[in-house]
């Protein structure tokens, strides 16, 4: 369990609040974010758009949409640009309650004619976007298709296949609307175009809520020409006569669970993309190349571990670090360190964040860095600003090897213990355009084996000084040994027959060229950079069936029943053999009913593992306990009962937890002013006919030919019918009361 330690010093009497200051640059960079999306943000002084001219913008585009709002509802958010793409953005928002119940919406206005970036919108009305949602994705994917057309030269979109890339690892509330999200890719030639798109989101009532797009080439663009490209079969021989396979460790996250496990998999080497469709030749991160693939050979960065550079680092000592660290120009700007936090990450490291900004008098900037407390050292760092006071402004550049040797340097003195862990990478090597960055991923090392995802990253300027530094070491101890498993020989033979080249137009990192190659990508069983398990034999990754495909048969159940397992609140083995008429167990119903009425991962930063627990039977070990304990902080349980798990639940019971769940508790103990009149009235306890009248009467448990059944056990077909229920009134009454 991710458990936060918080200890905010303030080292000097200045707020942080460098959004008060302008102009101001802020960046906020996870680790899997390329430099090209860094946000910087410019003082509205310097923007010559009127709030005028956004609105009537946006109501050309939507002339029906927002007429509950006036001009008034409107407000100027904030102006930006991107460190790749300096075109400037502007924002309008609007807050404002309607009805009793709250909308907000933001737009993004692109450039001087005011193209329409993105924008998010939350209706009050979502009325018809529960389950059963009022159109199926099939409509709504029309919808979609009908709003692209608002845009001007929006035609010749290619809908692509997103059953990989909007898959939910995670249960979702059923209180929460559905949504669909589609996403289009512009095409020339009838070639979709790789690096722009447009995804647009519909609720389940129809309504388009969210929308962004990358806007298409400009009219200076050009692209090859389809006449003399290369067959996609002769394309497909050159890949497979090349063709070569590595073991890897792959580390899977369980969003539910937090807990990551590893497997060993087979991937093709990595340093090649596509294949240029017209000169045949290999499509790198750096271009193109004659050099056919070939598998790299892993060197450590060091070879003998080293020391820790400070041994638990007290707060002082990380300020004084920090600016040591960032050796700066005080003739040109003042270092201010404004606050470290103390904090513990998931990987179970104590590690300081520490914030400062750059005062350049005119303007300030700040950015933050990542210690680890026990060592001492710097693992996460990014300078985002070009004009950061320690850039040389007059170098010339470096070369590449002059740069992997400096990086491997400020490694050495910054973050000395770790590296022994890492290897370097001849493929894993870039050059930012851009922001002139020589970047370079050094992959971690185990059992002689590389660990997808689990890297060192580290950018250099031209100027040989170090701009970017990220180190996420996973705390795994569990590795799969390579003893057993298939062959090389039978992983390259199984990726060989899944190879299917995928033609694409793709433009190379250049903000100086606007020409768009012609490309044949690889996929491998319909997925780019498919992974094969090394010990099974079987696909990672593979497209998924619609979440509309019925696979658990049942009568009067089957539609929620499959929804519920769709969206990952319902777990079964094997759907075609599932007896849904089956009593269900108190634990297993409880943990239905938790996923149903909030994410997957809540528990998991809720419930406090502080050795206390509600049953003497359900410990921190056992496998409910997160679900139970969640359960009584939310008062769905009472913390008297005697909870067994094993036991089935009785309709009387589940009464009583839709109740305690929809917070009506107080008005169901009033069982003597509720009037029951089942056939069978005498079978239902006393402590329960308040719940059970009241779960009649809202239409959550409804009595059969008059009868309550108040005994009965319970099914899985009647609780997910119930839950959905469950997931409406929740909705009606206060949708997001629990996530």
């Amino acid at each position: 369990m991710v458990k936060f330690k918080k200890l905010g010093i303030a080292l000097t009497s200045t707020a942080f609040s460098i959004g008060m200051l302008a102009p101001v640059a802020q960046a906020s960079v996870s680790t899997n974010e390329p430099v090209g999306k860094i946000e910087i943000q410019v003082a509205s002084t310097e923007t010559k758009v009127a709030k005028s001219e956004l609105i009537k913008k946006l109501r050309t585009l939507f002339p029906e949409e927002f007429n509950f709002l006036t001009d008034n509802d409107f407000q100027v958010g904030g102006t930006h640009y991107f460190l790749n793409d300096e075109t400037i953005r502007h924002e309008l928002r609007f807050d404002k309650i309607v009805d009793g119940k709250n909308i907000y919406g933001y737009f993004t206005f692109k450039g001087e004619n005011l193209e329409l970036e993105s924008f998010h919108y939350q209706p009050s009305d979502k009325t018809g976007a529960l389950f059963p949602a009022k159109y199926s994705k099939e409509e709504a994917q029309k919808i979609a298709q009908t709003y692209l057309k608002k845009f001007s030269g929006a035609t010749n979109y290619q809908l692509q296949d997103d059953a990989l890339g909007y898959e939910y690892y995670i249960s979702r509330p059923l209180s929460e609307p559905i949504s669909y999200s589609f996403s289009y890719m512009p095409t020339q030639n009838g070639v979709p175009i790789s690096s722009q798109s447009v995804g647009i989101s519909v609720l389940g009532n129809g309504v388009v809520t969210g929308m962004y797009r990358e806007l298409p080439a400009t009219n200076k663009a050009t692209f090859d020409s389809l006449e003399q490209k290369k067959s996609e079969a002769d394309i497909a021989k050159q890949i497979r006569d090349h063709l070569a396979v590595e073991l890897q460790y792959a580390i899977n996250y369980d969003y539910e669970t937090d807990e990551r496990k590893v497997k060993l998999v087979y991937v093709p080497i990595s340093n090649i993309y596509g294949v240029h469709a017209l000169t045949g030749q290999w499509q790198t991160v750096n271009g193109f190349t004659t050099q056919a693939p070939r598998t790299q050979t892993l060197e450590r960065l060091v070879a003998q571990p080293l020391a820790p550079k400070k041994k638990d680092l007290t707060v002082e000592e990380a300020e004084t670090l920090v600016k040591s660290f960032l050796k700066f120009d005080s003739d040109k700007a003042k270092l201010t360190v404004e606050m470290i936090e103390e904090r513990e990450n998931d990987a179970g490291e104590t590690i300081y964040s520490v914030y400062y900004t750059y005062d350049y008098g005119n303007r300030s900037s700040g950015s933050s860095m990542e210690i680890n407390k026990a060592t001492g050292e710097v693992i996460q760092f990014y300078e985002y600003d070009n004009e950061s006071p320690d850039k040389n402004e007059s170098a010339s550049g470096i070369t590449s090897e002059v740069a992997l040797s400096k990086a491997i340097e400020y490694l050495k003195e910054w973050a000395p213990s770790y590296i022994h862990d890492y290897a370097k990478s001849k493929d894993s090597y870039s050059f930012d355009e851009y922001s002139k960055y020589h970047t370079f991923t050094f992959p971690r090392v185990v059992n002689g084996i590389t660990v997808s995802g689990d890297d060192i990253n580290v950018a250099i300027g031209e100027d040989g000084s170090l701009r970017m530094l990220n180190i996420y070491r996973q705390n795994i101890q569990d590795w799969p040994s390579v003893s057993k498993g298939i062959t090389p020989e039978v992983a390259k033979e199984r990726f060989s027959e899944a190879l299917k080249p995928k033609l694409q137009y793709v433009k190379q990192d250049n903000k100086d060229k606007e020409h768009y190659d012609l490309v044949y990508g690889a996929t491998y069983d319909g997925v780019a950079l498919n992974q094969l398990d090394a010990k099974t034999g079987e696909w990672l990754n593979s497209i998924k069936e619609d979440a509309n495909t019925p696979l658990i048969t049942h009568p009067t159940a089957a539609d929620e029943l499959n929804y519920l397992l769709h969206q990952k609140v319902l777990e079964v083995k094997d759907p075609a053999t599932f007896n849904a008429d089956k009593a269900i167990t108190k634990g297993e119903a409880l943990k239905i009913i938790m996923k149903s009425m909030t994410y997957g991962y809540y528990s998991r930063y809720t419930v406090e593992d502080d050795g206390k627990q509600t049953f003497s039977a359900i410990d921190s070990k056992h496998p409910l306990y997160s679900t139970v304990e969640q359960a009584v902080g939310m008062g769905v349980l009472e913390s008297t009962d005697n909870f067994k798990v094993e036991d089935p639940l009785t309709r009387q019971e589940l009464a009583e937890w839709y109740i305690r769940a929809l917070d009506l508790e107080s008005a169901a103990q009033y069982s003597g002013i509720y009037k029951l009149d089942f056939a069978d009235v005498s079978t239902i306890q006393p402590a329960y006919a308040g719940s059970v009248a009241l779960a009649n009467a809202m239409g959550l448990l409804e009595a059969q030919d008059n009868k309550f059944n108040a005994t009965g056990k319970v099914t899985y077909a009647e609780l997910a019918v119930s839950t959905i229920r469950l997931g409406h009134k929740i909705y009606e009454k206060d949708g997001n009361r629990y996530y």
